[in-house]
């Protein structure tokens, strides 16, 4: 039994750890409240770190698919459809949280001001800064990914002198994960702290919120697994492509959310695409690359944490901020999803892109650890779905022999 929970155990220790702080808050709340300095800690070195990794791990990611040119219209269909997996969950959990409010009229009271819903939001300055020093803010988190999407094309298209810059990339993307992974083991600890120290001064009736989204979120996976894996099967084989995806979706589905890791289960993925009868050669391709670009999983829970944070602090969740919930769900997805290991990156980046209190992020972290595996089940699954709609669109034909020269980055946050 321990060893099918291997998989789980970090989250699991994460999990305990917030349940611990959240109940400590609660019952005794002065205690919880001298925590504060403990979390803020935690928080100010993820924060330290934050744009080395963002910077150097988008880089070091783009600049290895030195390929792309020579694959253009395979990478193209991938991009294209990675895009619409993520943009179509994010929105439908948005619609279904609006429909059933996850808060139920349950609200916060955080101390930090918040800047986010004033209806003035300036994309321009969320996407750009005036100056190279701007990058180096963690509010300017969305421009870093922008230029660094740039630079790692520059890069991969710079023939010998790019192949240097990518290899010193490469040292330097470990030395940051290897920062990452030393300030991670106080996570639990730090979280913990900080969670209580925010829930102190909360009603107790914020828990069953959690309770309501993260059913919410679970009906919705099972939902869109079922019909979308249907949906998008068909696009790409019809229904002899949907009967193909079924008699061979059980064994990845089951790896999975027995391993919370797209990267982990590739290998079955793989195997799993093949046996549906998709061209070798568009398998070997597409998959790696979608488990690195396709996180339908990942953009549907970012998605509900901005809809479920913007409830809890009473914001009104105007069409401005819908769209802009979509640029960060697949940004979320596409990018940030794809960081090695960047864990926490996404609660960061949604709470400094929307002008959040940072408060707001131990209540995000909540929501994303319970629901990682049924969010790995449908980054996952999907994969499968979008190689049939490569394939149709590619052409059986389309990948000649040398594609299998594709140099993809395996390095998944999960």
């Amino acid at each position: 039994m321990w060893t099918r929970l291997e998989p789980y155990k970090s989250s699991l220790i994460l999990l305990f750890a917030l349940i611990l702080g959240g109940l400590l808050g609660i019952y005794t709340p002065t205690f919880a409240i001298q925590l504060q300095p403990v979390g803020q800690i935690f928080l100010n070195l993820l924060f330290m770190i934050i744009v080395p990794l963002v910077g150097i791990s988008v880089m070091s990611s783009i600049a290895g698919m030195t390929d792309l040119k020579r694959l253009g219209r395979i990478i193209g269909i991938i991009f294209i459809v990675s895009i619409a997996m993520a943009l179509i969950p994010a929105a439908g959990i948005v619609a279904l949280a609006l429909w059933y409010n996850p808060a139920q009229g349950v609200t916060i009271d955080l101390p930090k001001s918040v800047n986010a819903g004033a209806g003035n939001m300036d994309f321009v300055s969320m996407i750009t800064t005036s100056d190279f020093v701007g990058l180096f803010s963690k509010s300017n988190i969305l421009a870093l990914i922008m230029i660094s999407i740039i630079a790692g094309i520059a890069i991969g298209q710079s023939a010998d002198a790019g192949k240097r810059i990518a290899a010193f990339l490469d040292d330097a993307n470990t030395i940051v994960m290897k920062i990452v992974s030393i300030i991670m083991k106080v996570a639990p600890v730090g979280l913990g702290c900080y969670f209580a120290a925010t829930m102190a001064s909360q009603d107790a009736a914020l828990l069953m919120t959690f309770a309501r989204a993260i059913g919410l979120f679970m009906v919705a996976t099972l939902i869109y697994y079922v019909f979308g894996s249907i949906f998008y099967s068909w696009i790409g084989g019809g229904i002899p492509g949907v009967k193909a995806f079924w008699r061979n979706a059980i064994e990845p589905s089951a790896t999975a959310l027995g391993t919370c890791s797209s990267l982990g289960t590739l290998p079955v993925t793989i195997r799993a695409g093949k046996a549906m009868g998709i061209n070798p050669e568009i398998v070997d391709v597409s998959i790696p690359l979608l488990v690195n670009l396709n996180k339908g999983g990942v953009a549907m829970i970012a998605a509900l944490k901005i809809v479920f944070i913007y409830s809890v602090l009473g914001l009104p969740f105007t069409t401005e901020t819908f769209f802009l919930a979509m640029l960060i769900a697949v940004l979320s997805a596409i990018i940030v999803g794809g960081v090695p290991g960047g864990a926490f990156l996404g609660e960061i980046f949604i709470v400094t892109t929307l002008g959040l209190p940072m408060e707001a992020i131990p209540i995000l972290v909540v929501l994303g650890t319970i629901t990682d595996a049924p969010a790995t089940l449908i980054n996952v699954i999907h994969d499968l779905n979008a190689a049939q709609i490569v394939e149709r669109f590619a052409g059986k034909k389309s990948a000649n022999s040398n594609i299998h020269d594709l140099s993809v980055s395996e390095n998944v946050t999960e």
